[in-house]
């Protein structure tokens, strides 16, 4: 069946589903506004492919992720295209700036930052979208083989100007639908993972879907008993976490 064979590519690509993981009330709230971020942005932005799934379920090394996919097989793509996937890199991290404020912020974006700067710098170097460097490819993983230190120089500023463009672009999105964002987030509280179709009905009707709720404890997830025992008095599972645990000296 096709829901086997989604099961499977989600495992093979992503990893399996760690349904032991500890997840706090924090740390889940703070992954569902993230990939909401990520969400929003990819549904608002012109260019950005659909939204196959959104999923706060961890697997592999992500608390969560949202999945996109082409309409069709793709050869090239749009100037439009690069700047919407820019843009929607940057939707995590400007959701959790705005949900949780900078000093909250979480190192969670940073392969998003990653993806972001890496298109930015193909734009720049490889595909010839910037008037300041021209069509001009340089070669090398940084697009700056055979460049010399005043080009790289202008290389790396046109790289922020594109890559502050797009987080401005993000950061207006997810402040004008701020309302959709929070709908958003607490749904994928609710049932960790959400179709493209219903991610889409959240955002631009407010309808949830029409079936059971998957988790009625704010996302949190796993045995939390070890994280508790000290603060419960209770015996902990680890030695000396627990208060019965506690050793005396005379």
């Amino acid at each position: 069946t096709m829901g086997v064979l989604e099961y499977a590519k989600d495992k093979i690509m992503m990893g399996a589903e760690r349904k032991t993981a500890v997840i706090t009330k924090e740390t889940a709230r703070c992954t569902a506004y993230h990939e909401a971020g990520h969400a929003l942005v990819a549904a608002l932005t012109d260019g950005a492919m659909p939204i196959h799934k959104a999923t706060i379920m961890p697997r592999g090394q992500a608390l969560g992720m949202v999945t996109m996919l082409p309409e069709g097989d793709q050869t090239s793509q749009s100037l439009k295209q690069m700047k919407a996937m820019m843009d929607v890199s940057m939707g995590g991290r400007v959701a959790e700036e705005l949900i949780f404020g900078r000093e909250e912020t979480t190192s969670g974006a940073m392969s998003d930052i990653v993806n972001a700067t890496r298109i930015a710098r193909n734009m720049v170097t490889k595909y010839g979208f910037s008037e300041e460097i021209g069509l001009v490819n340089y070669g090398g993983q940084t697009g700056e083989e055979h460049a010399s230190d005043e080009t790289r120089s202008k290389i790396d500023a046109e790289v922020k100007k594109l890559t502050d463009a797009s987080y401005k672009r993000a950061k207006e999105l997810l402040t004008k639908y701020q309302k959709q964002h929070h709908l958003l987030a607490k749904t994928l509280l609710e049932y960790e993972t959400l179709t493209g179709d219903e991610v889409r009905d959240l955002i631009t009707k407010g309808v949830k879907p029409k079936r059971p709720v998957i988790n009625k404890d704010e996302g949190a997830r796993g045995n939390r008993d070890v994280l508790n025992a000290g603060s419960t008095g209770s015996k902990s599972r680890l030695p000396g976490l627990g208060k019965d645990d506690a050793s005396t000296s005379s």
